[in-house]
């Protein structure tokens, strides 16, 4: 007897309907496994064998070839367990399902019949949101993040013999839930990073991370050790705006496909992601990649901030493949295994010494290096890795004298109600684009809108500085945001002036 059945397959994020195509007759015993299966896929024989002798039915006994279509695309994983089995207990007879077109299964079994949770559920999920006659059958701990889709028919089991109880019963619909969506679950929205209520002095780096924050833009800190420089960075996640509703499933589908977080321990992504690899990191870590093609560090940070400490110490191949990543919003991994796309659309976010002993800066300790280990120090980071940060900031040392004020700073709740207005003000002017460091050069230039003084103004200074075309487009976004902090509707020189501040850093020789 001829049975197909439902279920989904990862690549990257992206879920690709599989057919479970189960054939089993009368002939010499025997089980042939086909379509391109990984090795978890293929032990799953084992496994299904084992689950179903468990709860009493057999399986075994006849010619049975199971073909997993479409055969050109790898299959990984044991999410396929499940639908392995209602295969082939259907195709032996054991049980029967009216309308099994309707059901799509995901699942791992053990070997007493137990379902395990899955990783990528929330990406079939969302594939199946349209079809609203369609029943997600899925292990009980999956069940959370199955209802992240709202209207979506989701059944949790815990055992294959409770899932054969609901489908012989023609209890499934009834027992399905409709998925309630974000808004049917309590996010938590808490945020724990540093406030800039905490940072003493610095007044002109919180103002350049305000507008790194206000438009979405890449920064860099360059100070001496210990002038904050890592303690400011740290407090941006606290001055960002909340993440819209298809941020939290976006970011949340990316860690659910990585399988860095356990099923069971399932969390949504509700706050900015803020990601800080360790500076021994190695390419892979960053772009992502391996055997396996999982996401790295770039793509963990979608929708937040990749801040990279000590920015020197990395691996320079590690740097340099973040270029495109800036550019793109978009990771394209091609390995001789296959080649998946990872969502990268980050803040990234630095900071370096200005030399090897880090008092290049520093007014009162002076520099013991010598100019060509501070030159070789600072070709570390590659031009067009700076041409790509939008705010290159320089960090003095606070003075002492500041520790004695009693004022307490400006919080980061107040300087938050200021970057979410200059955001709503962005997004009311382009509904597609979420912020100015999204805009294309076509698009910046139609949104920057000067004067005939202040656009002569900008092409001088990009002709005196030396900015390439990428520069002189990435000036006008910095300073179009400064004009969205203010609530002007048109860049003025105060802004074009406050922007090229930030496009060369000021470092004592």
């Amino acid at each position: 007897m001829f049975q197909r059945i439902r279920t989904y397959c990862l690549s990257g994020i992206q879920a690709i309907p599989v057919s479970v195509e189960v054939d089993s007759s009368p002939g010499l015993p025997g089980f042939t496994l086909v379509g391109l299966p990984d090795s978890a896929v293929r032990e799953s024989r084992e496994r299904v064998v084992s689950a179903v002798r468990s709860i009493g039915r057999v399986v075994t006994g006849f010619r049975t070839t199971v073909n997993l279509s479409p055969a050109d695309l790898r299959k990984e994983g044991a999410s396929l367990d499940l639908p392995l089995a209602i295969g082939l207990l259907m195709a032996s007879g054991e049980i029967s399902v009216q309308e099994p077109s309707r059901y799509v299964f995901l699942g791992e079994l053990s070997l007493d019949g137990l379902l395990k949770p899955v990783h990528g559920v929330l990406s079939v999920a969302m594939s199946l949101k349209n079809e609203r006659e369609c029943v997600l059958v899925v292990p009980k701990e999956n069940l959370k993040e199955a209802s992240l889709v709202e209207g979506l028919q989701v059944l949790g089991a815990s055992s294959l013999a409770e899932c054969i109880d609901f489908l012989q019963e023609g209890g499934i619909s009834r027992s399905a839930i409709s998925a309630p969506g974000l808004h049917g679950h309590s996010l938590d929205l808490k945020n724990e990073c540093p406030n800039f209520a905490d940072v003493v002095g610095m007044e002109g780096v919180k103002r350049a991370l305000e507008i790194a924050a206000a438009g979405g833009h890449n920064f860099l800190l360059v100070g001496s050790p210990g002038a904050g420089k890592t303690l400011c960075a740290r407090c941006l996640p606290g001055i960002l705006p909340e993440m819209s509703d298809d941020e939290i499933l976006e970011s949340t589908r990316i860690h659910s496909c990585a399988r860095f977080m356990k099923a069971e321990e399932f969390r949504y992504i509700a706050t900015r992601p803020f990601r800080s690899p360790h500076h021994s990191a190695s390419m892979v870590a960053l772009i992502g990649g391996g055997s396996r093609l999982l996401p790295g560090e770039a793509s963990l940070a979608h929708n937040g901030v990749l801040f990279l400490d000590e920015l020197p110490e990395f691996n320079r191949m590690a740097l340099e493949s973040l270029r495109e990543p800036m550019e793109e919003g978009i990771i394209t991994i091609s390995r001789a295994s296959g080649r998946v796309e990872w969502p990268a659309r980050f803040m990234m976010g630095a900071a370096m010494n200005p030399c090897p002993c880090g008092y290049a800066m520093d007014p009162k300790k002076g520099c013991r290096c010598l100019p060509e280990v501070k030159k070789r120090y600072r070709e570390r980071v590659s031009g067009p890795l700076l041409d790509r940060i939008d705010l290159q900031v320089s960090v003095p040392p606070v003075d002492p004298e500041n520790f004695l004020k009693k004022g307490a700073a400006e919080p980061s709740s107040e300087i938050r109600k200021r970057v979410v207005q200059a955001r709503k003000i962005q997004q009311n002017r382009s509904k597609i684009i979420r912020c100015n460091a999204y805009l294309s050069s076509k698009a910046v230039v139609e949104v920057a809108s000067m004067n005939e003084y202040a656009e002569r103004f900008a092409v001088n200074a990009a002709e005196r500085m030396g900015l390439s075309a990428r520069g002189y487009y990435r000036l006008l976004k910095v300073a179009r945001t400064i004009a969205d902090l203010r609530g002007s509707l048109a860049v003025e020189v105060g802004d074009l002036a406050e922007a090229l501040q930030y496009r060369t850093l000021r470092i004592n020789e």
